[in-house]
């Protein structure tokens, strides 16, 4: 049974992912999204990458300062 429930969690935070996306003015950073959602960085990154290969949502990646890089997510 808790297979199934990890399922429907997965589908519900790929839900909440989207909906936030709708919903913001502008695009949002993995990191953002994980705070937003509850999970940790690494759970929203999977869902992210996950929606992205499923075509539902798109990803840029910023240069930040140093060797660092910032994924941003939109619609």
């Amino acid at each position: 049974m808790q297979g199934d429930k990890s399922v429907a969690s997965s589908t519900n935070l790929d839900s909440l992912i989207q909906d936030l996306l709708r919903k913001s003015r502008k695009p949002l950073s993995t990191y953002e999204l994980a705070k937003k959602t509850g999970v940790s960085w690494s759970t929203a990154n999977i869902h992210c990458f996950k929606l992205k290969t499923a075509g539902v949502v798109k990803n840029r990646v910023e240069q930040r300062l140093g060797a660092r890089m910032r994924v941003i997510w939109s619609m």
